[in-house]
């Protein structure tokens, strides 16, 4: 399965980014450009990404890692959502049929 990191974060937003940065410690501005990075970098390899993005933001690797991390998560989070939502749409469908609904 390919992963569109660049979407993920387009889809998220610069303050659900903000959000997922303030634990590891950096604000909001930094949070966006450590995204951005990470996102025009990773082609599939989470450690060549966080190589990148670290020579480019200057972040320590560490948080790197635990932003990709973050991201990937929300990501797999917003789609089992989107999945339950769609499911619970074609069983309504079905059951409203079947019931005369």
């Amino acid at each position: 399965m390919n992963i569109d990191l660049g979407q993920i974060v387009s889809s998220l937003g610069e303050e659900a980014i903000a959000q997922i940065g303030e634990p590891l410690g950096i604000d909001k501005a930094l949070s966006v450009k450590a995204a951005r990075s990470l996102a025009e970098n990773f082609t599939g390899n989470k450690d060549k990404a966080i190589e990148a993005a670290a020579k480019e933001t200057g972040i320590g690797r560490e948080i790197l890692t635990s932003m990709i991390e973050r991201l990937l998560e929300t990501a797999k989070d917003k789609a089992m959502d989107h999945v339950k939502d769609q499911a619970s749409q074609a069983a309504k469908g079905v059951f409203g049929k079947f019931f005369g609904r």
